[in-house]
């Protein structure tokens, strides 16, 4: 079902603007049934699906795998700095101050962000909705 025709259902169920343009949009579709909640929620997901799909291709189009590469070094040197601080603050055998505790919460901030954009870059690349330099497609 199309965009076109969820519209079109939307307005016979009664939602429309006016009788007259309801009597004309039956006139031109077939008599459909409504939706039901799971064509509903599969129409919605075709919507987000072909939206993502537009907005990658707008702003990140081919990924080059040294990308990839670089945001994988860039979570384990945050990740061994933050192992790091945590070590040397231990050691240090004092309770730990509030400049270090909010600089250990940096890190852990700067790592959640990273790996959370990790995800989503796996899953649009398994989901096929951008293009990996190099990588054919399923």
């Amino acid at each position: 079902m199309s965009v076109i025709d969820f519209i079109a259902v939307r307005r016979r169920d009664g939602s429309a603007k006016s009788e007259g343009s309801v009597a004309v949009a039956e006139k031109r579709a077939p008599a459909t049934a409504p939706l039901t909640a799971s064509q509903f929620n599969r129409h919605i997901n075709h919507i987000i699906e072909d939206e993502m799909r537009r907005a990658l291709k707008r702003h990140v189009d081919v990924i080059d795998p040294h990308e990839m590469i670089d945001l994988a070094k860039m979570v384990a040197e945050l990740k061994a700095k933050y192992i790091g601080t945590t070590l040397a603050i231990a050691s240090n055998r004092q309770p730990i101050t509030d400049a270090e505790l909010e600089q250990l919460k940096n890190f852990r901030v700067k790592i959640q962000e990273l790996e959370a954009a990790h995800n989503e870059l796996n899953e649009a690349i398994a989901s096929q909705l951008v293009e990996v330099k190099g990588v054919v497609k399923e």
